[in-house]
């Protein structure tokens, strides 16, 4: 009992205190943990079904699943987070990032081009998902839906769609979404 008390004191004290709902021990559980939030929320409102996650070894992807129909759906994750506010909390400030119009697309802009670029081991995959999540105290679902409701992203080679995640709404009980739009 004692040594899970210490875990856990050690855990939280490895915590960022910035934007920080997602975190997790390790890099793997929080994919993991952010993955399956999202395939849940896919199954509940789009009826989307996907199962036997796991983490994928080599990275990339991030992790595997399969569609109902049996096929290998590939999934990257990315944090969409401001490096500097993260760094100045983790340094005692207490700052947060207001987003101006036009940065998140540009964010997530950089990130699906990144993603998109990368070697995926172990295919083939029927399809690639970037999974981006955020937990940015100023950037909340409804801003965020304003910003990206006319974006088209790409055109990309291999991702085939994209979703940007946040963290729990209490209000509506549900990590809310935005299924990103992809040029063809």
């Amino acid at each position: 009992m004692r040594q899970d008390i210490e875990r856990l004191l050690e855990i939280a004290a490895r915590t960022r205190p910035y934007a920080s709902f997602f975190e997790w021990p390790d890099k793997e559980q929080k994919e993991l943990g952010v993955v399956e939030e999202l395939i849940n929320e896919l199954k509940t409102r789009e009826g989307w079904n996907l199962g036997n996650l796991r983490p994928h070894r080599p990275d990339p992807p991030d992790c595997v699943c399969k569609s109902e129909d049996g096929k290998t759906v590939a999934i990257e994750v990315s944090e969409v987070v401001c490096e500097s506010a993260a760094s100045r909390n983790a340094r005692g400030e207490k700052v947060y990032r207001v987003w101006q119009p036009g940065e998140l697309s540009e964010a997530i802009s950089a990130r699906l081009t990144e993603k998109d670029k990368k070697t995926f081991h172990g295919g083939p995959f029927d399809s690639i998902v970037v999974c981006l999540f955020t937990d940015e105290p100023a950037l909340t679902h409804e801003v965020a839906s304003r910003e990206l409701a006319s974006q088209l992203f790409g055109p990309l080679r291999q991702v085939s769609a994209a979703f940007l995640l946040f963290s729990y709404d209490p209000g509506t009980r549900t990590y809310p979404f935005i299924r990103l739009a992809l040029a063809a």
